[in-house]
């Protein structure tokens, strides 16, 4: 069943990426009035776990999670520390919108995060690829 999903390993976390890019570049008066969304750090801090859960399970799925675990982490990391600084940057040139260094740590807050997760379901040796099947 792995052998099938694994030129797809990588698409939940692509796709994800793309919700977060137009949800973080659309106009702040784009998004309703919510209680939800007035925990903005909050948000940062879910959807970046997210993100950084989603990699590591494409890395799990590639099989190459299993022989460097530390180097994909680490890449996980770097990845979303660059992925949430190229959006803060971006987030300047929207209007209602500004940069947010706090955005920012919060984002990272969030991938370190789904990092823990993670290695808590594989130290456990909970199945990942049955959660998301």
């Amino acid at each position: 069943m792995l052998d099938k999903l694994r030129p797809f390993a990588y698409w939940p976390a692509i796709l994800w990426g793309i919700v977060l890019a137009i949800l973080m570049l659309l106009p702040q008066d784009a998004f309703p009035e919510s209680k939800l969304l007035s925990y903005d750090k909050l948000a940062h801090i879910t959807v970046f776990a997210i993100f950084s859960i989603l990699v590591l399970i494409g890395y799990q799925l590639k099989g190459k999670l299993s022989q460097q675990r530390t180097k994909h982490r680490n890449y996980t990391l770097t990845i979303c520390l660059v992925y949430g600084i190229i959006l803060e940057s971006l987030q300047q040139f929207v209007p209602g919108r500004m940069s947010d260094v706090y955005d920012l740590l919060a984002n990272f807050t969030g991938a370190l995060l789904g990092v823990i997760v993670f290695n808590i379901f594989i130290k456990n040796k909970l199945a990942i690829h049955k959660l998301i099947l």
